[in-house]
């Protein structure tokens, strides 16, 4: 009897020993992982990450994150199952010290814009890039009167790619990229506040 018991309480423990070492990448997984980007200094969840092998990295020029709406939550080892349209993707770089994201549709895209101004549902302003100019088939989405809340460049679909926006900010040390569909820029609010949050909780 007493064999039989040390063999039953033996296979327990092996057994409750694999259940717990399989649960720990799970855990591992959820755990911020210690980076600096562009030299600042950030706790980045792993499942944010748009490239999860990046992180192996401690010290990164440039980092990747994938987001989906509308809570703004890691979409990135899911990106691919959910709607385009739900997806923001996040690149975090270092600081531009020739021009702040915020100043760049007055000083650097106000003079290929068309005159046509038009309203769009969401409080912004809608301009057409000039044909011929850098920015040609794209389309300037700003909050009047220069966009310094919030502006995003917006180009149509082609065969290749789907329609695309690109919006940035600087956050701290960083200026971020976003990208994201056309759908989103009625929620151009939430997505940047929620930007901003995250990003500053990141920061360490």
């Amino acid at each position: 009897m007493k064999a039989i018991a040390f063999f039953f309480v033996a296979a327990l423990a092996l057994v409750c020993g694999l259940w717990l070492w399989r649960q720990r990448p799970a855990l591992d997984e959820a755990a911020p992982v210690l980076i600096t980007v562009a030299g600042a200094p950030l706790r980045v969840d792993p499942l944010m990450a748009r490239v999860r092998a990046d992180l192996a990295n401690p010290a990164l020029d440039v980092l990747d994150l994938v987001l989906a709406m509308p809570d703004l939550s890691p979409a990135g080892a899911r990106a691919n199952a959910l709607p385009l349209e739900s997806l923001v993707f996040l690149t975090l770089r270092r600081r531009d010290e020739k021009i702040d994201p915020r100043d760049k549709p007055a000083r650097l895209y106000a003079r290929f814009l068309e005159p046509l101004v038009e309203a769009h549902p969401a409080g912004l302003i809608r301009r057409g890039f000039q044909p011929g100019s850098p920015y040609d088939r794209e389309t300037l989405y700003m909050t009047p009167p220069e966009g310094r809340d919030f502006w995003a460049r917006c180009a149509s679909a082609t065969q290749a790619l789907p329609a695309t926006c690109i919006s940035e900010t600087r956050i701290g040390g960083l200026d971020v990229s976003a990208r994201f569909t056309p759908e989103l820029l009625g929620d151009w609010e939430r997505v940047t506040a929620g930007v901003v949050r995250l990003v500053e909780g990141m920061a360490r």
